[in-house]
């Protein structure tokens, strides 16, 4: 069960809540409850996303609460600009809450200044309060974050990696299978194809917190090398895959069957180079079997480049691929320097 990310998160959480919720009982704090809702919603998937987040609602505590403090002493005191900022507040502090946390951490604050003025009142005391009471509850995060069974960046890069390789596989797969055949749905390799981009961009916002973690085995550098390549990947995969979109006549493919698959193969020999390398804290080494393939291909189809039963939209059909492969081969040359 520890091996569960999210109950070792929900524990960590109910830890969080705990120790807050006593300091409350014990300590009777102005506004102890600030500390104990920001212990409660900085929590995320890893240690380093935990305390990235924690340090970004400090800092825009500070910076958001001090502005609207400022702009609440300005504004005349009717309630028409207070509720005008505060629905707005409200507005940028949901557009902004997936991609962009620390713009929705300063208009949470700012929300919380001009709700607080419609409600009853704000004052400068009140802002110290909410900032004292935050770096608490962040406190309380980070420590129930670093001794209560901690999810390391790392741990969750080198999991999710193999998986991406495994989505890589099955796409290429479907693609071959297209490629190949008339029958087969075009919509199953796009869900593939959607499957691998959501996993790829998940390990690069993974990859954004690991420098917020010590203790690391590999490098940062390592790691960024890898997601590097593994994007390179995908982009050639899911390249291939709008291109058989448009594919019109497969006669000629069906004759280089056997050169396409060991290309296909190639590529994720090297797939998996990635990750052995990653795992044993290596350099990526590729070998030269893609390129060689990618030679075999093309030889095989200069010997049947004069022969008249392809037609001429098969000849494009090709040569569009041809065009993929070369930037793989290309990509592969530039990795390995």
């Amino acid at each position: 069960m520890l091996n569960n990310p999210n109950f070792r998160l929900g524990l960590q959480a109910a830890v969080a809540m705990t120790i807050a919720l006593s300091i409350q009982h014990f300590y009777h704090f102005e506004r102890s409850y600030w500390s104990v809702f920001t212990s409660m919603i900085l929590f995320s998937q890893t240690l380093g996303s935990s305390i990235k987040r924690s340090f970004e609602r400090i800092a825009m505590t500070i910076l958001g609460g001090s502005l609207a403090t400022g702009l609440y002493y300005i504004l005349p005191t009717t309630e028409l600009p207070i509720v005008t900022i505060t629905l707005c507040s409200v507005f940028f502090q949901i557009c902004f809450m997936q991609r962009f946390y620390l713009g929705s951490a300063f208009f949470a604050s700012v929300f919380i200044v001009f709700f607080f003025a419609l409600v009853q009142s704000w004052s400068v005391h009140l802002l110290m309060v909410r900032i004292l009471e935050t770096i608490l509850g962040a406190a309380i995060t980070l420590f129930c974050s670093f001794l209560i069974f901690p999810i390391k960046t790392e741990e969750n890069l080198l999991t999710k990696i193999p998986m991406f390789i495994k989505d890589a596989r099955a796409l290429s797969d479907q693609i071959l299978e297209i490629l190949l055949s008339p029958k087969a749905s075009p919509k199953t390799m796009l869900k593939k194809a959607n499957a691998c981009l959501v996993l790829l961009s998940e390990l690069d916002q993974e990859y954004a917190h690991l420098g917020y973690e010590v203790g690391r085995h590999h490098s940062k550098k390592e790691i960024k090398e890898t997601l590097k390549a593994l994007s390179h990947f995908y982009h050639y995969l899911s390249g291939a895959a709008s291109w058989l979109l448009h594919l019109q006549d497969r006669s000629l493919f069906l004759a280089l069957k056997d050169e396409l698959r060991a290309l296909l193969d190639a590529i994720l020999g090297d797939l998996n180079d990635i990750n052995t390398a990653l795992i044993k804290e290596k350099d990526i080494l590729f070998s030269p079997e893609f390129s060689t393939r990618y030679g075999i291909l093309q030889q095989k189809a200069a010997t049947l480049e004069k022969t008249p039963a392809y037609s001429r939209q098969a000849w494009l059909d090709y040569y569009a691929l041809f065009r993929f492969l070369k930037d793989m081969d290309n990509t592969l040359k530039v990795l390995e320097k």
